[in-house]
């Protein structure tokens, strides 16, 4: 049913919901006519004709109540309408009936009196019945043409122009009847179509909504399963990296360090990949929340210089840091890892010449920007390279250079924090990234007094000598981390659970210096719950370090909750450089450990590692 059938539909529901009105104003000109015509007619007539018209309406009020119980929708009461429009004639016949009976030609103010009351009763009900065309036309043009015909049946010249004028009038009623009809119609169905808009809308809302549900909702599931198989990837890598650093340490042949040297340079590759893959879940399921501080660009800057320098080197290339003291507002360590992909991206690109970083001021903000001279990026292209998994040509992706997620995870980022990424480039000629980020006051800080460090005699040189207790389910990953800290020069005690750890402790009277413990174990057990238990039943604070291939937010949320009690996290696979300067470091912090008493567990962690793990060090 079109627009136009339903403003009919609602237009016969109108008039079944008026009966009330059209008999007030029936009996009303009733009244008015037979109180103007009372001496024209025997009272008899009038009596007879006013129970006609209550007849008619009473008749009209059975229909009503039939309508409303069949309660019709859409066409079904276009029959219902034609029932309506006989009554509207009948009524209509009526008056027309007493305008023949009441006609007195010999007395012209009798002639005008009725002709008044005639058209006034058809001008009021153009207001009642206009809304069904049928209902309107039956009760006009039988209350009136009727008369008409009666005064042009005198035949003399007057009442001919009489007729003339009447006709007239009657064909004005006509006119705006129909029009007053076409207005409510059209504005019935502009208010439908209207509200067909707002249904669609509505609709297409709910759907977007449930849309939106099932993206989040696979964002969801997707970070969770990317999180699951990131452990169980992570693991074997893991103990090739621990067995490759291991192995370097017993060989001197060149070719053999050259292989031992590629294997580990895939180990961080694939690490790499991991961290992209998880952090592209992350920030597209909103899990990364921006920590904005004031912050000075020199450290990130110097930090960036000591990271790529040697690889620029290795290509050949001029690798420019200009140095910066400009404080600006923003996340620290988001800010770094869009610097550090953005680097690694012109460095990686870039053949020969060189790659320069620095920062310009521009009014309230600090440009941080990226040149470098490589191929540059033609200009159809400058919106998809921000796409995951999209280069310029696909060489660099075959010698194992990338897959195309580092400017994906920049733009990401930066929309995230809010700041503008612009980019320039020309091709031939080399490419500028730029980061616009609002300048910080500098932090007004007082000179502290120092005092002459003394240097501490009781720190171990390094790993040798000490005695670490290695908690691993994963037997491979157990093997290899034992190895690799014994050719440090570590004594090591290996178990894949915290009891079977407190019993081996207790048959060889071994006394950890340091525990080295995955975070998730099996039987539900996790790292901070054995560190907590050995402290517990030791009664002393050891330093620990937890090594986790869980990326999941509800593990990174645990450790992180742990607080600060000499505990650190590195994430899988764990560099051997990173493993031996987090232990050492702990050894150092924890040259003195402080006795707890019995029960009170373990308070908390520090982390070596944050969200975005490559960013890490920039905070």
């Amino acid at each position: 049913m079109n627009t136009l059938q339903r403003a009919r539909a609602d237009q016969i529901e109108t008039l079944f919901g008026q009966w009330s009105r059209t008999t007030g104003s029936m009996l009303l000109g009733a009244v008015i006519m037979m109180v103007v015509m009372r001496n024209v007619a025997a009272p008899s007539f009038f009596a007879a004709w006013l129970a006609a018209i209550m007849a008619n309406q009473l008749a009209r009020r059975t229909l009503v109540a039939r309508y409303r119980a069949a309660a019709p929708q859409g066409l079904e009461r276009e029959a219902w309408g034609q029932l309506w429009a006989i009554g509207s004639t009948v009524a209509g016949a009526l008056w027309g009936v007493a305008g023949v009976v009441l006609f007195r030609p010999e007395d012209p103010s009798q002639e005008v009196l009725l002709i008044v009351c005639l058209f006034g009763v058809a001008l009021g009900a153009v207001d009642l019945t206009a809304l069904y065309r049928r209902s309107f036309y039956g009760f006009v043009l039988t209350a009136l043409l009727p008369l008409i015909v009666r005064v042009a049946l005198e035949g003399d010249a007057l009442h001919l122009s009489l007729a003339a004028v009447m006709t007239v009038v009657l064909v004005f009623v006509l006119r705006s009847g129909r029009n007053l009809n076409t207005l409510m119609t059209q504005s019935l169905a502009i208010r439908h179509e209207k509200l067909d808009l707002i249904a669609e809308l509505q609709a297409q809302t709910t759907a977007a909504g449930a849309a939106r549900s099932a993206a989040e909702s696979s964002n969801r599931e997707k970070t969770r399963f990317l999180a699951a198989a990131s452990h169980d990837l992570r693991q074997p890598l893991h103990a090739m990296g621990l067995f490759a650093a291991a192995l370097s340490t017993k060989v001197r042949d060149p070719e053999v360090q050259d292989m031992i040297a590629s294997i580990n340079a895939s180990v961080e590759a694939l690490e790499h990949l991991f961290d992209a893959l998880m952090d592209i879940s992350r920030l597209d399921a909103g899990g990364v929340a921006p920590q904005r501080s004031p912050f000075s660009l020199s450290r990130l800057l110097q930090r960036v210089e000591h990271d790529h320098r040697p690889l620029a080197a290795e290509k050949g290339l001029r690798f420019t840091v200009r140095n910066s003291a400009a404080w600006v507002d923003s996340d620290a360590v988001l800010v770094a890892r869009i610097l550090s992909n953005l680097v690694s991206n012109a460095v990686r690109h870039t053949a020969r010449g060189g790659v320069l970083v620095g920062v310009r001021r521009s009014g309230e903000h600090c440009l941080l920007q990226v040149w470098d001279t490589g191929p540059g990026i033609p200009s159809e292209m400058r919106e998809r390279i921000f796409d995951e998994f999209h280069q310029l040509g696909n060489a660099e992706r075959n010698s194992g250079h990338g897959i195309g997620l580092g400017l994906s995870i920049v733009r990401r980022l930066a929309i995230l924090l809010g700041h503008r990424l612009e980019l320039d480039s020309q091709l031939g000629r080399g490419s500028c990234f730029a980061l616009q980020l609002p300048v910080a006051p500098r932090p007004v800080t007082l000179p502290a007094c120092r005092t002459p460090a003394r240097r501490r005699t009781d720190v171990k040189d390094g790993l040798a000598d000490c005695r670490i207790a290695v908690i691993e389910d994963e037997p491979l990953a157990a093997r290899g981390m034992c190895t690799l800290l014994q050719s440090w020069g570590a004594t090591v005690v290996s178990a894949h659970s915290g009891a079977a750890m407190l019993d081996a402790l207790g048959r060889s009277g071994f006394y950890p210096d340091l525990i080295v413990a995955d975070y998730r174990l099996g039987d539900d057990e996790t790292g901070i719950d054995v560190i907590a238990r050995m402290r517990d039943e030791l009664g002393v604070v050891i330093p620990a370090l937890l090594v986790s291939g869980d990326v999941g937010e509800d593990a990174v949320a645990a450790m992180r909750a742990c607080g600060d009690s000499g505990v650190a996290r590195l994430l899988k696979p764990v560099a051997p450089s990173a493993l031996r300067t987090a232990a050492e470091t702990l050894l150092r912090r924890g040259q003195k450990k402080p006795r707890i008493a019995r029960g009170r567990g373990v308070s908390g962690a520090f982390e070596l590692r944050q969200v975005l793990p490559e960013a890490s060090d920039h905070d």
